[in-house]
């Protein structure tokens, strides 16, 4: 499975890094919403993972979740964020996200939710 992951912070990466080699995924890893666009129109992924939060003066993972569904995107997308607030999970289920999960996340629950998709 190929699966792209836009993460501001390498540090959170670890964990679906280590989900990925688990099942020999492909993971690719960008740092920026337009380094994701360039990939997801350079080849298919079959799930695209986007923090939440990426830094000031950059577009939120929401907002670029809603500009890829309303430009035709229809894989999976998953939101991961440390923010468990109501207001994320309305904003979430209103871009388009498939699912919306909050960190920490379990190394089973990252790999239940994967294996949906395979």
């Amino acid at each position: 499975m190929r699966i792209l992951y836009l993460e501001d912070d390498p540090s959170n990466l670890a964990l679906v890094e280590r989900v990925a080699r688990m099942h020999n995924d492909e993971l690719v890893t960008v740092q920026h919403p337009q380094e994701a666009y360039n990939e997801l129109v350079a080849a298919p992924f079959d799930i695209f993972i986007t923090d939440i939060q990426l830094g000031p003066d950059v577009m939120d993972g929401l907002d670029f979740t809603a500009y890829l569904r309303e430009n035709g995107l229809d894989i999976p997308i998953i939101a991961i964020t440390a923010y468990d607030y109501d207001d994320y999970k309305r904003r979430s289920a209103e871009a388009g996200t498939t699912y919306h999960i909050v960190k920490p996340v379990s190394v089973g629950d990252l790999v239940a939710l994967f294996d949906q998709f395979r």
